[in-house]
């Protein structure tokens, strides 16, 4: 197995991102898919891209994808509120995540809050927590779910596969792209309509964990450790 990693960015602002591991034989299909996805982004031209292959030495974890849900016919404050306090998120911490999304900062990663006080506890900027070294298997049934749900799917669950973890909100940054979600290992991964309004770049990921999560190991997890994420 090979990792692979793409990176494209315009006067260091993040425009576009995307990695997955693969056979050898597929390598070349992912680095023209995800060649065309720097080039050709809604987000923009391109000054910088990086493309990364590395081969996968260290046993992988097997993660079990998170169900998929559609929410709710509901308001969006009413739909994230709800899903918040089921899963020991408060209201303030959620607030504050979506401050860090709605700022003019373009996290190229994730941001970590206390799911309590709201306070960051990771220190790492603008480059946020990087979920990195991941694949995503499904089951031809599956087939209807898109490429963007499917991933976006496959990190989220790489997010809530941890203990210490209460829930995960994310917002895309891409121009029209108005369809967010809340993760977690208890409730599952619920799409979310409507969440921004079109032609914004404001978007971001924010984790809300337990005050007392071994938070190195977490991001070694997230960032090191090969994760494979199966869908049965």
């Amino acid at each position: 197995m090979y990792s692979i990693k793409m990176r494209a960015s315009n006067e260091d602002i993040h425009i576009s991102g995307a990695e997955t591991m693969c056979e050898f034989d597929d390598l070349e299909n992912y680095l023209k898919k995800y060649f065309n996805k720097a080039f050709y982004h809604e987000n923009g031209t391109i000054d910088f891209l990086n493309l990364k292959i590395e081969k996968v030495k260290e046993p992988i974890q097997i993660l079990r994808a998170l169900s998929v849900i559609k929410d709710l016919d509901d308001t969006l404050e009413h739909t994230l509120e709800q899903l918040a306090k089921q899963t020991g998120v408060s209201e303030y911490a959620l607030n504050k995540g979506f401050e860090y999304i709605k700022n003019d900062i373009n996290y190229s990663g994730a941001i970590i809050l206390s799911a309590r006080t709201g306070h960051r506890l990771d220190n790492t900027g603008k480059r946020g927590i990087r979920v990195s070294n991941l694949a995503f298997k499904t089951c031809k049934r599956n087939g209807e779910i898109s490429e963007r749900v499917k991933d976006a799917r496959a990190l989220a669950t790489c997010m809530n596969t941890f203990e210490g973890v209460k829930a995960e909100l994310c917002v895309s940054d891409d121009l029209n792209y108005t369809t967010g979600y809340y993760a977690s290992s208890k409730l599952g991964y619920h799409r979310i309509f409507n969440i921004k309004k079109k032609a914004t770049r404001q978007g971001g990921r924010i984790i809300f964990v337990d005050d007392h999560i071994d938070l190195n190991q977490y991001i070694t997890f997230l960032e090191s450790i090969p994760k494979e994420i199966v869908d049965e």
